[in-house]
């Protein structure tokens, strides 16, 4: 849990800001990611997600915002189909 908020909240709006730079675009993506549809149709929007993860989903998620620094064109990619997820594009 600890690596999943230190990725959300320092390590990537450190690293970015394109396509997103704010800490909750970055939960925005991993979630959807994680969930391949709007992460709130599957978690209580009440609770911090990152608190309603199995160990294993934590565990994806933290390994999916790890490939983000090194291969930045999956998260455009990830945000891409996160904003597909929401009918925003």
């Amino acid at each position: 849990m600890n690596e999943y908020i230190r990725l959300v909240n320092d390590v990537l709006p450190q690293t970015f800001t394109q396509p997103v730079r704010f800490n909750h675009c970055f939960a925005r993506i991993v979630l959807d990611w994680l969930f391949q549809d709007v992460w709130y149709n599957h978690l209580n929007r009440k609770i911090p997600a990152y608190q309603q993860l199995s160990d294993r989903q934590l565990l994806a998620a933290v390994q999916r915002m790890q490939l983000w620094v090194q291969q930045p064109n999956v998260l455009h990619a990830d945000n891409q189909a996160s904003l597909r997820y929401r009918k925003k594009i």
